[in-house]
């Protein structure tokens, strides 16, 4: 599930995107409508937790009796997080996920038991990056941050993240 949370200086709710949204924005950006791509924008926006680009292949790919690449679906998941429709995370167990988003510079706590991600547009990074880029003497450009917990419903429920199953 997505969420919003209105940390600090978050902006509000923006309203979730459409296929129609999506094409716009790729049109905007010079890109084609072709039918896998548009294939991959459809389940991708059915998501409502993180997901792989191997789900989506698992869902739409040619080994399992679709008509679509495996290649097309990681580059049209790259094209769709460039053109900031998609945002790609880390999740707990340290493998790579996208989530549907509104657009504009968002982080996401994410939940260790069940996945659900909670956007959050409060950015501390922006505050310590100046500090890091003197102590480093790097060129900072970007950064990532996804913060990792246990939302209410597994805490109520008891669902434990899978690590601390081993």
């Amino acid at each position: 599930m997505m969420k919003h949370a209105t940390l600090g200086n978050a902006a509000p709710k923006l309203p979730v995107l459409t296929e129609q949204n999506v094409e716009s924005i790729l049109v905007q950006h010079g890109y084609r409508l072709t039918r896998p791509r548009l294939a991959v924008v459809s389940a991708a926006l059915r998501h409502r937790h993180p997901f792989t680009a191997e789900q989506l292949v698992a869902d739409l790919g040619t080994a399992n009796g679709g008509a679509i690449g495996r290649a097309t679906i990681y580059r049209t998941l790259e094209i769709l997080a460039a053109v900031d429709v998609l945002t790609r995370l880390i999740q707990a167990d340290g493998h790579p996920a996208y989530i549907c988003d509104s657009p504009g510079h968002r982080h996401h706590i994410v939940c260790s038991g069940c996945g659900t991600a909670v956007a959050f547009t409060f950015c501390p990074i922006e505050e310590l990056a100046p500090t890091l880029a003197r102590d480093t003497a790097f060129e900072i450009h970007d950064h990532l941050l996804e913060v990792f917990g246990v939302c209410p419903s597994c805490q109520d429920s008891k669902r434990l993240p899978p690590q601390a199953h081993a």
